[in-house]
């Protein structure tokens, strides 16, 4: 950690005193003994753990490297804003924008995108792993959920859509399942579907159109708001396994789970879930 002491930041107290632990997370970076593997402020910032392995420091030199590369600006409107890298408590942590901040009740959900789980930079075994631990339907539709809050709007309680839930989807009932993430008990949230469906047009497009990386392993995060109509976001988030585009290999087909959601939640905000159908 010394190697970062000239760069990393210490806290304003008015910050460290607003602190207090995400509840609203979903799935993905867990927390590591005593230290969280996120922190929320008052300021719209998340504070994310990246002490724990090599991998945070990764992640940390890829938001670094898009935040001051000019060819990158576009794909910032895609991921959270990086701030700075902070120490708190003698662990680092990334000062990121937290995609709830500002919703009353922030339904999230952590979709995994790519039908392929490796790069070219794993080793052999590695790559052996990850293939056998592609799960669900990942492997056909290029993504899965790994989990999802729901407001339940009869009784006034947010439900938790664990990774199980997630592993009960198939290529049969995919936009089935895909709607319960947008239903309240009361109705499905159509509402909120044409800002998601149009962020997510706007992420595919950049994507296939760039040649700067391959996203690996890496998640979107979905949120839109329980109570307040027609507010939602999407971001890109986890990267600490993507590669340049010099390596046409790494290519884990990021566009087909994107794709596909697009569709499924086309067909469920024009009322045709049940009309939803793989094409191969």
């Amino acid at each position: 950690m010394s190697s970062h002491k000239e760069e990393d930041e210490t806290l304003e107290e008015e910050e460290v005193s607003s602190f207090k632990v995400v509840w609203h997370q979903v799935a993905g970076h867990k927390d590591h003994g005593s230290t969280p593997g996120f922190l929320m402020g008052s300021n719209g910032r998340l504070y994310k753990n990246i002490s724990h392995d090599s991998r945070g420091e990764k992640e940390e030199r890829f938001y670094k490297k898009v935040f001051s590369d000019e060819k990158f600006k576009r794909f910032r409107d895609f991921i959270p804003t990086y701030y700075k890298t902070i120490i708190y408590q003698n662990v680092r942590f990334m000062a990121l924008s937290d995609a709830c901040y500002g919703f009353k009740v922030p339904c999230g959900s952590d979709i995994k995108v790519g039908s392929v789980d490796y790069n070219s930079q794993d080793s052999v075994t590695k790559q052996e792993v990850h293939k056998k631990k592609v799960l669900g339907i990942a492997p056909v539709l290029g993504f899965r959920f790994a989990g999802a809050n729901v407001y339940n709007a009869i009784d006034k309680t947010v439900q938790k859509l664990d990774k199980e839930w997630g592993l009960s989807f198939t290529v049969e009932n995919a936009a089935r399942k895909t709607e319960e993430y947008f239903n309240d008990k009361k109705t499905v949230r159509k509402d909120v579907l044409p800002a998601l469906i149009r962020q997510l047009t706007d992420l595919l497009e950049y994507y296939t159109q760039q040649k700067l990386f391959w996203l690996c392993r890496s998640s979107l995060l979905v949120v839109y708001d329980g109570l307040t109509p027609e507010k939602g976001t999407v971001k890109m988030i986890d990267f600490a396994h993507n590669t340049t585009q010099e390596n046409p290999s790494d290519n884990t087909f990021v566009e087909v789970g994107l794709k596909n959601l697009i569709e499924i939640l086309s067909h469920i905000h024009r009322g045709q879930t049940d009309n939803w159908k793989y094409n191969t």
